[in-house]
């Protein structure tokens, strides 16, 4: 058995700009302070009086010591980030802009394919299809799917 372990503050938020589709891959170049950025977390720069809080959130390592080990904790606050964060609801929207619309089971199969790189059980098709027929607002609906799908375990945590 291999305990699962979760993705590092990096890697959780190139996944989310990657999933939206709002990756810059430009290499190279300065880095900066911005934490709106959509190069790779790479480029942050590092000024210690202002660290990136969603970062900061996710175990970055203090970066004026060395580290045999980053520690990875999980705490209401991370949950908190994904349903609550400005970034986070601009990445749902970006990442409903790529699905399509023609039908719901169509949206949830690429929704599923693109944050997972699997189609959904039959369960989780369902009530994501059900979901999205409830909400009046069809746009609206596929942003909050989205977020609740780039907030689930699955794409942050590897088995």
């Amino acid at each position: 058995r291999y305990p699962s372990r979760r993705l590092e503050a990096e890697t959780i938020r190139d996944s989310m700009l990657a999933v939206s589709g709002k990756l810059d891959l430009t290499q190279f170049g300065p880095g900066t302070l911005d934490q709106n950025m959509t190069r790779r977390s790479v480029y942050f720069f590092i000024k210690r009086s202002q660290l990136i809080p969603m970062m900061m959130l996710f175990d970055w390592p203090e970066h004026l010591v060395s580290i045999g080990q980053r520690p990875v904790t999980t705490i209401a606050p991370q949950a908190l980030m994904f349903m609550n964060s400005p970034q986070g609801r601009d990445y749902a929207a970006a990442f409903a802009n790529r699905l399509p619309t023609d039908t719901a089971e169509h949206t949830v199969r690429e929704a599923w394919r693109f944050a997972f790189g699997r189609a959904p059980s039959d369960a989780e098709s369902a009530a994501s299809v059900h979901f999205l027929n409830q909400q009046p607002d069809t746009n609206q609906a596929i942003v909050n799917l989205c977020q609740t799908v780039l907030s689930m375990n699955e794409f942050v945590y590897v088995e």
